[in-house]
């Protein structure tokens, strides 16, 4: 919509014949309170489908639609840092996740979905074969906090926290990290080397570990409150 000098109403400018003299607003106040009401009635019935039902059924709400745009352009760091702003593990759930994402694809009313999952593996293992993205920490903030429990929601914690700046511990009962992850799938599926390293970069980052160590065995909440967890 656009306001023309002398009249008293608006015209689509689209539709609008030139005429010799004319004079043009196109964003007088007028027109923008006339725009904003044309925009109120468009979206009074727009059901907010933003987002792709790939990643409203994604149980971590990773960026789909994102990271499958980026990993088409080659750009697979910037992939991975896009997945990893929602699940720091993609080279674990890119051989192991249910594709929760896969099932609800729009492309099954075609053919059949994308392969979401193996391009999140592909670009994760990308990532690891041309040196890890590394994300940038906030200054620390001198507090820590204890995890118990470093299976992949204790490793998940630990990731998002040393991000935020605080210094988190984790402590584990079993001998190594990765708990259902090590110990639940079999190797064939997961390898150890990849969950391995997956499970080094995130401690790398600044999380200490306490392996063997059991809560109600080896040490009660008080004593971590009397550390200055």
């Amino acid at each position: 919509m656009v306001e023309v000098e002398g009249q008293s109403r608006l015209f689509p400018s689209c539709s609008t014949r030139v005429s010799e003299g004319m004079v043009i607003h196109t964003r007088s106040e007028r027109v923008k309170r006339a725009r904003k009401t044309c925009l109120e009635l468009l979206l009074s019935d727009h059901y907010a489908d933003c987002f792709g039902p790939c990643r409203l059924n994604c149980p971590a709400d990773v960026d789909i639609q994102g990271y499958m745009s980026l990993v088409n352009l080659g750009k697979f760091r910037e992939a991975v840092a896009l997945i990893k702003e929602k699940n720091p593990l993609p080279s674990v759930c890119g051989r192991v996740c249910t594709r929760k994402c896969e099932v609800n694809c729009r492309r099954t009313l075609v053919d059949s979905p994308v392969g979401i999952d193996f391009l999140k593996r592909y670009a994760a293992d990308q990532d690891m074969i041309h040196g890890m993205w590394q994300p940038e920490l906030k200054p620390d903030k001198g507090i820590p906090v204890a995890i118990i429990g470093g299976g992949p929601a204790g490793l998940t914690c630990a990731y998002y926290l040393v991000l935020e700046g605080y210094r988190p511990t984790i402590f584990e009962a079993m001998p190594k990290l990765g708990r259902m992850l090590r110990y639940g799938i079999p190797e064939y599926r997961l390898p150890r080397d990849v969950l391995d390293k997956e499970i080094e970069w995130i401690i790398d980052l600044g999380v200490e570990v306490k392996t063997n160590t059991a809560l109600g065995r080896d040490f009660q909440l008080n004593d971590l409150f009397a550390q200055g967890y």
